[in-house]
């Protein structure tokens, strides 16, 4: 599915809640990245960041929240990023989408909490997936496992474990607006992280 292809987005989740049953739990997880510099980041680049990470989980949560409200309850995920927490370089644009996003579901979260509907983020420290292994070199990942005061990625189970969670009913249904930083201690570490 293209996120940035509105219409296309509408009629999967039109789809989803006609064909598999009511609509209850959304994850926004696509999502591009890039490490580049500041000043060597267009402002091409720079509008397709924000397209996809963060208007692409702007216009899947409205619509799923639509189908959610009509039945007074649901949960949206949307994964950000400690980029989006913390500042790191290379990162502006990617950094920025995803900031906007913690700051959309915070939002979100606040005006759809009366119709029952909860939103909260994720933000991912570095967690062993495609788009990681593409973007990170040996020497990043060395540094990664450095500042990471668990010494290692995150798995991909252990971040869909978050977003179950977060998903339940049952388990987190007092919790919205929110977002869990699934880092390995790396945005509670601060600047003296890997020094132990």
């Amino acid at each position: 599915l293209d996120v940035t292809d509105e219409e296309g987005v509408r009629r999967a989740i039109a789809r989803c809640d006609a064909e598999l049953g009511p609509l209850m739990g959304l994850v926004n997880s696509a999502g591009i990245g890039a490490d580049v510099s500041c000043l060597e980041t267009c402002t091409g680049l720079f509008r397709k960041m924000v397209e996809v990470n963060l208007i692409g989980s702007f216009v899947a949560s409205r619509e799923a929240a639509q189908h959610m409200r009509e039945r007074g309850r649901g949960s949206i995920v949307n994964i950000a990023s400690v980029s989006g927490v913390r500042g790191n370089s290379g990162r502006v644009a990617y950094g920025a989408s995803k900031a906007a996003v913690i700051h959309m579901t915070k939002v979100m979260a606040v005006e759809l909490a009366p119709s029952g509907i909860r939103l909260n983020a994720i933000a991912p420290g570095p967690i062993e997936t495609p788009m990681v292994t593409e973007v990170h070199t040996e020497q990043v990942r060395a540094e990664w496992i450095r500042t990471v005061p668990q010494r290692r990625y995150g798995t991909p189970e252990e971040l869909a474990g978050t977003a179950t969670f977060l998903l339940d009913d049952r388990k987190s249904s007092f919790i919205t607006g929110q977002t869990i930083c699934v880092d390995g201690g790396f945005t509670a570490a601060g600047i003296m992280g890997g020094s132990t």
